[in-house]
């Protein structure tokens, strides 16, 4: 049976190939639908605008020191769509096959209508890097439509979009903290950096786990 290919080196370089010559490098181009980043500043709203963007999801999760609010204020002062969809690694907020679908489809159609979307959600590696992921392999379509329209191919094809849009984006950059002194205050930071890297990887699971069930025998060729 075929599995995924999935390795990571710590030493992996985001490739800033198709950044924008407009925008600060931390943005990049999906594909001319799309851009990904962290969460922008108001000045980086302005430059997006400028580059097209009428469409914004924001990933992160629980709503802290009204960040949020300041960003979906901006939007609308723009005229950009700002579409809130809390997502946390940390707090087990995990989208459903439903949810990737409809923002995959919604992108695509904005695109056809003229429009750019930004994902983004605090550094742009993580949940960013799961829905751009999605987005890049299905472009817009049910996943199932993809998996019968590659066939046994598809295991390639998800290889590829893994390693360019999860992998390369330094998706497993964060370290366990083995921290066993006396001071509280580094204890607490270490055993939350933990639950992170532990969250990062269930949901890392949980993604792959839904792109690979039911898929075509590698025998199969089509």
């Amino acid at each position: 049976m075929n599995t995924l290919q999935i390795t990571y080196t710590p030493n992996n370089q985001v490739k800033n190939d198709l950044a924008f010559k407009a925008l600060p490098s931390k943005f990049q181009e999906v594909d001319k639908y799309l851009i990904r980043g962290p969460h922008p500043t108001v000045k980086d709203l302005i430059e997006l605008k400028k580059e097209g963007v009428n469409r914004i999801y924001d990933f992160r999760h629980v709503d802290i020191f009204g960040y949020k609010f300041i960003e979906k204020y901006f939007c609308k002062l723009f005229g950009i769509k700002y579409t809130r969809l809390p997502y946390s690694n940390l707090y087990g907020q995990y989208p459903d096959l439903e949810t990737f679908e409809r923002v995959s489809k919604e992108v695509k159609l904005n695109g056809e209508s003229g429009g750019k979307s930004l994902f983004h959600c605090n550094s742009g590696r993580h949940r960013t890097s799961h829905f751009s992921a999605f987005y890049k392999l299905t472009n817009g379509q049910p996943l199932s439509q993809v998996k019968e329209q590659y066939q046994a191919n598809y295991w390639v094809k998800l290889n590829e979009i893994v390693k360019e849009q999860i992998l390369d984006k330094n998706y497993f950059s964060r370290e366990r903290i083995e921290y066993n002194g006396h001071n509280f205050i580094k204890k607490l930071q270490a055993n939350r950096n933990n639950k992170i890297c532990d969250g990062i990887k269930r949901a890392q699971d949980m993604f792959l786990d839904f792109l690979q069930a039911k898929l075509p025998n590698s025998n199969n060729n089509g």
